[in-house]
């Protein structure tokens, strides 16, 4: 067979996993072209290799056959086959007939995500026996070792490749982290980028206000703020963020779509420059661009921009970091209210919203919100009159009719003192007194008148001492004074034992009359005054409430756990008959209607305004 010119291969995409260098397109040609000499009767060949998982036509030989098209469709209709396949693709009844053999090359590598054939040979032979189907078979499998050479060169490459992105990677950020702020760590990212890609100048811009400012360039630490080329970067920037995708110019098959009119102009004014421009983004915010500028002799490749959006991806997070932290204080906390602020009307965070929303409505409601303001005091039941029952001389205690829980009626006889050494002194004064009246009757028979002046004095003299000893003896009985209750006094223990003059021996009260005596406290009683009604719960009788007004401010105050109370009285307005003198309990004094919070926070806020008095007063 005479060697045919080998045909263009097919074209090769563009991508770290894809077969895209023009030597590995070389080889496969000259290996085709080596079948020629080594399997007889050959008429065409192709190769596919496996590229993303799919298998493409990489090289042909003999392009123009008649057999081509139908060993291009079998060979694309059974590329999934992993063992090798023979068909026929014409038999005109001789001996010689046209074959279609394809083979799949298989890898050794069990590393690989899948065992798919790494390529497949197909090629189209005239043969007149088995024998020459066989060394055509045979001569392939020996052949294919090229092709498993040039896979395993071509995945080094990519590992190779992939581990200088890495470390390009590492190296920029390790150089961005290793800066003490935010403006040399933007300096440096840029000088990196532009030496990574060997680029003219790079360009990193921020974006507020819906417009990008140009703030750092690639070895350039000042530029004048006014320029042409400022203005272009800074629309060059704006066109990227706007459309939300990275443009490069000049355009390429993956990039026609992007609309590049400040690509183009920049690039105009630069002398044709390849144009890259890449958004920057943090916390899914963009924050900012990047333009790198390269001359036209080197554009930028899919790979490199693949690259390029790694890095800054990378890098980005890192760099908002510096530049919120060379914030000042008043800024951060203006930042922070904004962000609050948008999540509270944005979308998203109903948590937020729902708290905002409850918050508003217990400003409203405490805003508005009235209550009863009452003033609690610690109270005490107190009789409204009372007699004490006193030892009317010196003497002792014969008997006892009543004590403390006793109710009593006016004259009811209490206590019984012993009277008679009263008796007996009685005796001696009235014969003292009959003993002066026979002096008397003498000294008027004599008519001796200093006789007689003194014994009128004496005469005198014993009927007061008689009188005295009368009253005496009228109160040995003690009665009591009203009808009322013994609230204090139990002389049971003491029949017979002596008493002084004076000495308290019973308390009685009167019946069903009855004061409350309550204590207020000195910084609640401005509120305080008479009239006012409330409401008492004693200890005793927790469950029923006893109404009453207030009757009386006293200036008397008393000290009680380091406090100090004013005294105030009240009269009870509901039945009495269960209330006892001496209960205590919980008084509530109806003061006015005041605002609910004004009511729970007083005490706080008189205690803010005291200290603040004693401290800038």
């Amino acid at each position: 067979m005479d060697e045919q010119a080998v045909s263009d291969s097919e074209k090769i995409p563009q991508d770290n996993s894809q077969l895209s260098h023009q030597t590995s397109a070389d080889y496969y040609k000259e290996w085709l072209l080596g079948q020629n000499y080594m399997i007889d009767g050959l008429h065409c060949s192709l190769i596919m290799v496996q590229t993303d998982n799919v298998l493409f036509n990489v090289a042909s030989c003999q392009k123009s056959s008649t057999y081509f098209p139908r060993l291009e469709a079998l060979a694309s209709q059974l590329s999934h086959w992993d063992q090798p396949q023979i068909s026929t693709l014409h038999s005109d009844g001789s001996s010689s007939e046209t074959f279609a053999l394809l083979y799949p090359v298989q890898s050794n590598d069990l590393s690989l995500p899948n065992q798919r054939p790494i390529a497949l040979v197909a090629i189209a032979l005239q043969a007149n026996s088995q024998e020459a189907l066989q060394k055509a078979m045979a001569s392939l499998q020996w052949s294919t070792a090229g092709l498993e050479i040039i896979n395993y060169q071509h995945r080094f490459d990519a590992l190779n490749f992939e581990q200088k992105c890495t470390s390009d990677r590492v190296n920029i950020l390790a150089r961005v982290l290793s800066e003490p702020n935010y403006t040399a760590a933007a300096i440096g990212l840029v000088t990196e980028l532009a030496t990574l890609f060997n680029c003219d100048r790079v360009s990193l811009g921020e974006y507020h206000n819906h417009h990008t400012t140009l703030k750092y360039l690639s070895h350039n630490t000042q530029f004048g703020k006014k320029m042409n080329l400022v203005r272009a970067i800074e629309q060059v920037m704006d066109e990227s963020i706007d459309q939300d995708r990275p443009i490069r110019f000049p355009q390429t098959e993956n990039n026609k779509s992007a609309l590049t009119l400040a690509h183009k102009a920049l690039s105009g004014l630069q002398g044709d420059a390849c144009i890259l421009s890449i958004p920057v983004y943090s916390d899914h915010k963009v924050t900012g661009a990047i333009v790198l500028e390269t001359s036209p002799a080197c554009p930028f490749t899919d790979q490199q921009v693949a690259l390029c959006q790694s890095i800054i991806s990378l890098i980005s997070p890192s760099l908002n970091d510096k530049r919120q932290n060379d914030l000042s204080l008043w800024q951060k906390a203006v930042d922070s209210w904004k962000t609050q602020f948008k999540r509270l009307t944005g979308p998203n965070y109903p948590g937020r919203k729902l708290a905002a929303l409850l918050l508003v409505v217990l400003s409203l409601f405490f805003t508005f919100a009235t209550g009863t303001y009452r003033l609690s005091t610690q109270a005490r039941i107190e009789s409204s009159a009372q007699r004490a029952i006193v030892a009317p001389y010196d003497g002792y205690i014969e008997s006892t009719h009543a004590r403390a829980g006793d109710t009593v009626n006016s004259g009811d006889t209490l206590i019984s003192l012993d009277d008679r050494d009263l008796r007996l002194e009685k005796l001696k004064w009235l014969s003292e007194q009959a003993k002066l009246n026979r002096q008397y009757q003498e000294a008027m028979a004599f008519r001796d008148r200093a006789k007689i002046n003194i014994i009128t004095a004496q005469l005198q003299q014993a009927e007061a001492q008689l009188e005295l000893v009368n009253s005496q003896l009228m109160r040995a009985n003690l009665t009591a004074p009203f009808d009322g209750l013994v609230i204090s006094g139990d002389l049971d223990q003491r029949l017979g034992s002596s008493v002084t003059k004076g000495e308290v021996l019973l308390s009685v009260s009167e019946l069903d009359e009855y004061r409350i005596k309550m204590l207020v406290p000195e910084n609640r009683i401005a509120d305080i005054q008479p009239g006012q009604e409330g409401t008492v719960h004693l200890s005793a009788l927790p469950e029923t409430p006893f109404n009453f007004t207030l009757s009386k401010i006293t200036p008397l105050t008393e000290a009680l756990d380091g406090s100090t109370y004013f005294i105030v009285e009240g009269e009870i307005l509901s039945d009495t008959s269960l209330i006892q003198p001496g209960m205590e309990g919980i008084g509530k004094i109806i003061v006015d209607e005041r605002n609910l919070l004004g009511i729970w926070l007083r005490e706080t806020r008189e205690w803010l305004q005291l200290k603040l008095w004693a401290w800038w007063g």
